[in-house]
């Protein structure tokens, strides 16, 4: 597969310097520069071996636009249908490779078998199931409580939970901690360091903990819980405030 890959990806890269010139004053040049920058991309993504794309779902919306662009190019002259025609086709011959390339089962570095087993408590105890899967995230939901959690070295977008409906509210286990008088909230990593799977199960087994120990309302949706919660992020979002004018005036 590669071989064939790393052909089509050269093939239609070398369209794209003359593609650029043109963009700005052709409309459709500028899709097709756009589409096939995008398309060289996922290929390069999948000769990289990088795990942290769900293959078949982007493809599913560039076929599309490839069909699109296909459409359009049958308005055009001859010349420029034999021009972009080969293009086009060499751009869905990498959609063809890309396509056919299943993620990873246990997601990036691990990520969604550890995630699973760390938090196999939210559907065994509080009646979470799988709502969504990436290979770099995976939600939790009740219907009414969401969780969400995503491969990031930003400890706050690695954890959200909230609220479905009717105005979903996100939250961050510094909140949760914050909400229950815990310090560890003042020592959270700025960033996380999740460069290797052990590094991603000890993120992820340290989140799992703080709400085993101070989720069960949030979870349970008890009433007011995430009114405290709100209070607490203002709180917390104001502490934050002060700290750094004093900081830096």
């Amino acid at each position: 597969m590669s071989e064939p890959l790393q052909g089509a990806v050269d093939e239609l890269e070398s369209y794209l310097p003359e593609l650029a010139r043109q963009r700005a004053s052709d409309a459709f040049v500028n899709d097709v520069y756009e589409a096939a920058h995008y398309w060289c991309e996922l290929g390069r993504w999948v000769l990289e071996n990088n795990t942290k794309v769900n293959y078949p779902e982007r493809v599913r919306g560039e076929r599309e636009l490839l069909a699109k662009l296909q459409r359009g190019l049958q308005n055009k002259s001859a010349e420029e249908q034999l021009r972009y025609g080969r293009l086009l086709n060499t751009g869905g011959g990498i959609l063809r490779i890309v396509g056919a390339v299943k993620p990873p089962r246990d997601g990036h570095l691990g990520f969604l078998r550890i995630v699973r087993a760390c938090f196999q408590f939210l559907q065994l105890d509080y009646g979470f199931s799988i709502a969504d899967e990436q290979p770099t995230s995976i939600r939790f939901s009740t219907g009414a409580v969401y969780v969400k959690l995503e491969y990031s070295r930003d400890p706050w977008s690695s954890c959200l939970f909230g609220p479905e409906a009717p105005e979903p509210k996100h939250f961050s286990i510094a909140d949760l901690l914050f909400l229950n008088h815990d310090e560890r909230y003042r020592s959270l990593p700025e960033k996380i360091a999740v460069a290797t799977e052990s590094e991603v199960e000890t993120w992820f087994k340290f989140v799992a903990d703080v709400f085993r120990q101070y989720g069960r309302a949030a979870l349970r949706n008890e009433p007011g819980v995430f009114e405290r919660l709100v209070e607490a992020q203002a709180a917390r979002d104001e502490e934050y405030r002060l700290k750094m004018e004093k900081l830096h005036g």
